[in-house]
């Protein structure tokens, strides 16, 4: 081979690693972007939640039927019904 093909074959060479390294570097800025943007989302989203649970009406204290209450005793656990209880 002679000089000059010699020259223009590390020339290519070395022009198509650098292409390759600048698209590696494209792709990873925009998968950190897309990433970014992702987290974003999923923080709004988390934020939205928050507020609507901070706004959202408190449900009322219910002392009906279906309700149980449990004590730990020296003898094990009793459990009593809302029927048993007096208010």
């Amino acid at each position: 081979m002679t000089a000059a093909a010699e020259f223009g074959s590390t020339a290519l060479s070395a022009f198509l690693r650098a292409v390759g390294v600048l698209a590696l570097a494209i792709c990873a800025a925009l998968a950190f972007m897309f990433a970014f943007a992702a987290a974003l989302a999923v923080g709004l989203m988390i934020l939205g939640a928050a507020i609507a649970m901070r706004l959202a009406p408190r449900r009322a204290e219910t002392g009906g039927e279906g309700v149980l209450e449990a004590r730990r005793t020296p003898a094990g656990w009793v459990v009593e019904t809302a029927a048993k209880r007096k208010f």
